[in-house]
């Protein structure tokens, strides 16, 4: 079934079933193979011959698919709808979107033989790194001496940040390969983390630097601002020192205030009626039973 969409996508005849007057809905379809396939190679075009550029990346990309599905595993798929091109951030066509383990990039390269398929097979492993509570520290060491390097890290609560956010940061993360870590924290996942760093808006992007951190304070977020905050623009917002990951002890304490705060009206009445039950019983235990004298 997918070759036979891959053949209609190439061949820009339009994705259909055997009924060639039913329409197949072009979202629906590319969300099913989006949930099967690994690693996809989607071209974004206009409708047949409606653009000349078009046409050229479809017969490149056409050429390179059974190489890239035979040594890259790679599925490769057209489209042209407008919805899709939206959820992507894509406003010119042709465009290119590798999708890797739910990490997407945008190919920013000509539409030549060698730089496409060399940027392909460079970029297979997504450059952003997902953290949560139990990794966060253990991979960034930020507090620690940062032996890892320097990390750049985009906050969000799964909803404030739309998909183009998280291809812009996908796509910073490759221009910034072997200089600077890229990484996503999911603050509803690592509620400890988003805590200890104070992450009160959404998207909120920090920089992880010799034990210190910056928070990103441009206007916009790009993969070029998010470039030249990591390299550079830092230096202009305020260094923070990192703080040092809570103990054990310092996360029990935290969890038994918050219990009392949350039912501190139950803990009332206990302690109530302990002290009420306490009371009666040493007032009991004080009171002498009558002694009994015996009878000659």
């Amino acid at each position: 079934m997918y070759l036979f969409i891959l053949f209609l996508c190439i061949t820009g005849t339009g994705i259909v079933f055997g009924d060639e007057s039913k329409t197949v809905d072009e979202v629906e379809e590319f969300d099913k193979i989006l949930r099967d396939e690994n690693g996809l190679v989607v071209l974004f075009t206009q409708s047949c011959c409606a653009c000349t550029d078009c046409v050229e990346a479809e017969v490149l990309v056409g050429g390179l698919s059974k190489e890239l599905e035979d040594s890259l595993g790679l599925l490769v798929v057209r489209l042209k709808d407008p919805i899709l091109k939206a959820r992507y951030g894509i406003k010119k066509v042709p465009a290119l979107a590798y999708i890797r383990n739910n990490k997407t990039a945008l190919y920013d390269g000509k539409f030549e033989l060698e730089t496409l398929y060399s940027w392909l097979q460079d970029n297979r492993q997504p450059s952003t790194v997902d953290l949560d509570d139990s990794s966060f520290e253990h991979l960034t060491q930020a507090a620690s001496g940062a032996t890892t390097g320097d990390w750049l890290v985009m906050f969000h609560d799964g909803t404030c940040c739309k998909n183009r956010e998280m291809i812009k940061l996908e796509n910073a993360g490759i221009k910034l390969r072997n200089k600077v870590n890229v990484a996503s924290v999911n603050t509803h996942l690592a509620p400890e983390t988003a805590e200890r760093f104070n992450v009160n808006t959404c998207p909120h992007i920090i920089l992880f630097r010799h034990q210190k951190m910056y928070r990103f304070s441009l206007p916009d977020i790009t993969t070029k601002t998010l470039r030249t905050f990591a390299e550079s623009f830092y230096k202009n917002s305020k260094a923070e020192s990192v703080p040092i990951p809570p103990s054990s002890f310092d996360k029990f304490l935290d969890k038994t205030i918050q219990f009392c705060n949350d039912h501190w009206h139950s803990l009332i009445i206990i302690l109530a009626a302990t002290t009420v039950c306490t009371a009666l019983f040493m007032i009991c235990a004080t009171i002498k039973p009558p002694t009994h004298t015996k009878s000659d």
